[in-house]
């Protein structure tokens, strides 16, 4: 057989052109198809840190400085150890089911030769994830796949004399299917949170201008935080008004000191102290310029974490009538004067004297207080606190802030900070998702799942849905009296049946829609024990 090899003619131009033409347009079509099948395709949600701050429980632990929820508390210094006998197992409830991708296990020394991972969505019915019998300690990085609320590590066999031990057990994964980009933490704190240091220009003037928008504002929508630097501030007399919050950076009161006063009076009023609502001052010392520092308020708005070198007026200037405060963690060197102030409650404090009582003022926990002598006159004393939590705070440690979680006390007397360390946790700022006045609730919520604390910075904030707080030990802090309003009936915020949650430092205000609940924490019928971590408001 024979085969010509023949030179093909050349087509007429204006058919090469056509064909040209057409090709271009397949591929331009085939491109664009392929890029908006890419482009559909739903983002994926990088796996986080979900066990962090959980609820966990274990078979055993060796002593009391080894307890199960060291291995989620974040501190590579401090670890789970179980009794010397096989087996031995930790669970970690996430609080909500999740889609996790890995967990990651630091061993002490003590560690397991054999052992699975178990995941489970309702506690009872397990299922293996991973299994070894030849696990050599150090740090494991393990690949896992399910949905799960529950990871459970059961050790079978162990390594050595002693029991299981782990500094850290890491569970990673995403929430509700995934999706949507990783919201970062940290961040600014927005335009309504002013930053003061000693060499600041002007701080009187800037107070002042603040005072002045909010002295009558109490139907407004300004919210504000004055922050303080560590340092002394002479000659200041801070007015605050409503939705103002006034407070140092420092770990301890000591650290901000102001040679001068923080001053709520009712001029605005006519000398009627009844209306003065929503404000706050915590973490400072005051020398009080007469000696006497005025705080003439009435409910919903604290007086925290304060060291007053001198005495404390509770009552406006001429007198007027005032309905009612609190007072908590506070040193007040000289005497606290309710004159007119009808009604108080003072706790876990110090106090130098007390003069009077009108209708009922309360004492737990605070040294120098008046002897219980209801209802003449109508003083209702405890020598202590039995259970009490106070209020996380945002401080600068060098140039990093950070937000300080105190410790649960326990028959608290006195204030937790002089000269003491407080115990506590400091958690940085990136471990917060800085919530600002335009944020959603499905952002909100999706910061929440992926494993952020929240910090509201000063603002007003309408929602469309609930706000779901579901991991044990989360922190949910407003600066400035930030407010969450629901717009349509919905609840605002509701907390799982999970330990230790942190609310504080913001309001929820009713909306335009009735809402039958603001705040639910706990579902209904909830009944899980939670005295040795409570979650505190």
């Amino acid at each position: 057989m024979s085969v010509a090899l023949v030179r093909p003619s050349r087509p007429p131009v204006a058919a090469s052109r056509r064909r040209r033409t057409l090709a271009l347009a397949v591929i331009t079509t085939l491109v664009a198809t392929l890029l908006a099948a890419v482009q559909a395709a739903p983002a994926q949600a990088a796996p986080v840190l979900l066990s962090q701050g959980s609820t966990v429980t274990a078979s055993s632990q060796e002593n009391g400085g080894t307890a199960a929820g060291n291995a989620v508390d974040g501190d590579g210094g401090t670890r789970w150890s179980s009794a010397f006998a096989d087996p031995q197992w930790i669970r970690i409830d996430l609080g909500s089911p999740a889609a996790l991708s890995r967990v990651e296990l630091a061993w002490e020394a003590a560690h397991a030769k054999s052992y699975r991972i178990e995941l489970s969505t309702d506690g009872d019915n397990w299922t293996t994830a991973y299994s070894t019998t030849t696990s050599a300690g150090g740090n494991e990085t393990l690949t896992v796949s399910g949905d799960a609320r529950y990871v459970r590590l059961t050790g079978t066999e162990r390594a050595t004399g002693y029991g299981y031990s782990l500094w850290e057990f890491k569970v990673f994964g995403t929430r509700d299917g995934g999706g949507g980009p990783e919201i970062p933490g940290g961040g600014d704190l927005g335009p309504n949170v002013h930053v003061f240091d000693p060499s600041t220009p002007d701080i009187q003037g800037k107070v002042d201008e603040i005072f002045q928008q909010q002295e009558e504002a109490q139907f407004g929508s300004g919210r504000h935080a004055l922050l303080f630097k560590p340092g002394t501030y002479d000659d200041i007399n801070a007015q605050i008004g409503f939705y103002t919050q006034i407070a140092g950076l420092g770990l301890n009161p000591n650290d901000t000191t102001f040679n001068g006063d923080v001053t709520v009076d009712a001029g605005w009023f006519d000398g009627n102290a009844t209306q003065n609502f929503w404000r706050s001052a915590e973490n400072l010392t005051l020398n009080p310029v007469s000696g006497t520092n005025r705080w003439a308020v009435s409910q919903a708005a604290p007086f925290r974490r304060m060291h007053v070198k001198g005495g404390l007026n509770l009552a406006p200037d001429g007198y007027g009538w005032a309905s009612g405060g609190y007072i908590a963690d506070s040193k007040i060197d000289g005497t606290v004067g309710p004159y007119s102030q009808q009604q108080w409650y003072t706790r876990d404090s110090s106090v130098g004297g007390w003069t009077n009582a009108v209708w009922n003022m309360t004492f737990s926990g605070v040294q120098g207080a008046p002897a219980a002598s209801y209802p003449t006159p109508p003083y209702t004393t405890l020598d202590t606190t039995p259970i009490s939590r106070e209020k996380p705070f945002l401080y600068l440690d060098g140039n990093e802030y950070k937000v300080f979680v105190p410790a649960k006390r326990v028959n608290a007397r006195g204030v937790s900070w002089d000269g003491v360390t407080q115990p506590g946790e400091s958690i940085p700022l990136d471990r917060f998702y800085v919530v600002k006045q335009g944020a959603t609730a499905a952002t909100i919520n999706a910061a929440l799942t992926q494993g952020l604390n929240l910090l509201f910075t000063p603002g007003v904030y309408h929602i469309d849905r609930t706000i779901n707080v579901s991991r044990a030990n989360t922190v949910v802090l407003g600066l400035g009296l930030a407010t969450i309003i629901p717009d349509n009936g919905v609840t605002a915020m509701k907390v799982a049946d999970v330990d230790g949650v942190k609310l504080a430092g913001f309001l929820i205000d009713a909306g335009p829609v009735n809402s039958e609940t603001l705040l639910e924490v706990g579902p209904q019928g909830a009944s899980a024990d939670h005295s040795a971590n409570p979650t505190s408001l």
